[in-house]
């Protein structure tokens, strides 16, 4: 029953991350916002995500778990229906914020929870799947309904309410986690420490780009005068390809080996960009976002599992969070910037970077992890 939780509670914690594209393509088109505005809506919330994971390192295990798991679907709810009842910008920035510091907890605990359980890489493809499938109305009613005919404010109130019906488990939220894991033996050195530090920036950077590329799929589709609808269909259709790469990664598991399944999602990223580089039409749009869902719910499932895999203590699990809040503050932003000077190619080209950057440091840290001398106990 816990981890039935975790996964609905991870589904509450990455509703906003997922409707991202519905989220900046409804403020550009019904508050007005130019592109640098709307990365600035994700960049205020995931920086309240991003603040409270980072912190929460140091006392969530010190709390009442299930207590905070209240306290945060209370304080999400309410700061997505002040968000949603604002005109002005920075209030709206500021009510987005607050609601990142809630989610952040949530995705924070629902993490915890999956990173001590007894086969982490599979639980990480289930929750990955529940987030899509439980995402895919949001994803198509968004641009193809409520967008159009409530706004900006109907998608916040419509993420609200999503949110309230998953918190219905919280009761079965653990109340307290474990000291810690050793399996297989302590490979604790001098050397962990950077091991792990390099695992969470390569995290970090990974996300940045996949982030700055998701979150205007939206904008790339109406560029090939696509219609909401036809987007909305897309997006929500291809859930099935982002369940796929997640139980694909989950039915996987360690039978490529830990860097066989990073290279897979490089290459599929290198499709995706060169698919949606060029203002595609409907066909090359379609294929495009199933190589990106397929690609980046299959990856996304290996980077968390090699965190977890480097992270021999247990302890830095909620930092993964900081890490994909992180990158989900930044990696909007930096797009955003970029298409207000430049255009949408220059976006696709920063991002690829990154993300290569994360592919890098998440294989040299499973490399030299791989090295280091094993003492069993």
């Amino acid at each position: 029953m816990a981890l039935i939780n975790a996964y609905l509670m991870s589904s509450s914690g990455a509703i906003i991350y997922l409707i991202a594209p519905v989220l900046i393509g409804t403020a550009m088109d019904s508050l007005a916002f130019d592109s640098e505005q709307a990365g600035l809506l994700l960049a205020a919330y995931f920086l309240g995500y991003t603040l409270i994971t980072t912190s929460a390192v140091f006392w969530l295990s010190r709390v009442n778990m299930r207590s905070a798991a209240w306290l945060s679907s209370f304080l999400f709810i309410t700061a997505l229906l002040i968000g949603a009842t604002q005109s002005a910008a920075a209030l709206i920035y500021v009510g987005l914020f607050f609601a990142g510091v809630g989610a952040g907890m949530l995705y924070g605990i629902s993490i915890t929870i999956i990173g001590q359980s007894d086969a982490p890489d599979k639980h990480f493809g289930i929750a990955l799947a529940a987030q899509l499938v439980l995402g895919s109305g949001l994803l198509f009613a968004g641009p193809a309904i409520i967008g159009p005919q409530f706004g900006f404010a109907g998608i916040l109130i419509a993420c609200a309410l999503f949110v309230a019906l998953l918190s219905v488990t919280t009761q079965w939220t653990p109340t307290s986690i474990s000291a810690g894991k050793q399996p297989g033996g302590d490979k604790t050195s001098s050397g962990h420490g950077a091991i792990v530090v390099v695992s969470m920036v390569a995290l970090l950077c990974w996300f940045t780009g996949y982030s700055g590329v998701y979150a205007f799929v939206e904008r790339i589709g109406v560029a090939g005068d696509l219609t909401g609808q036809q987007i909305g269909l897309i997006l929500s259709l291809t859930i099935i390809t982002g369940v796929a790469g997640a139980m694909g990664a989950a039915w996987l598991g360690d039978r490529w080996g830990a860097i066989k399944p990073h290279r897979l999602g490089m290459a599929g990223t290198v499709v995706t960009v060169g698919l949606l580089s060029n203002e595609p039409g409907l066909i090359q749009y379609s294929l495009a976002i199933i190589v990106l869902t397929l690609s980046l719910n299959f990856w996304l499932a290996y980077m968390l599992g090699s965190v977890t895999r480097v992270d021999i203590s247990g302890r830095y699990a909620v930092l993964t969070t900081a890490a994909l809040g992180g990158g989900a503050m930044v990696g909007p932003a930096i797009s955003g910037f970029v298409l207000q000077q430049s255009d949408m190619l220059q976006v696709l080209l920063v991002s690829l970077v990154l993300i290569f950057a994360g592919f890098s440091g998440i294989t040299m840290a499973l490399r030299r992890f791989s090295a280091m001398p094993v003492n069993s106990h």
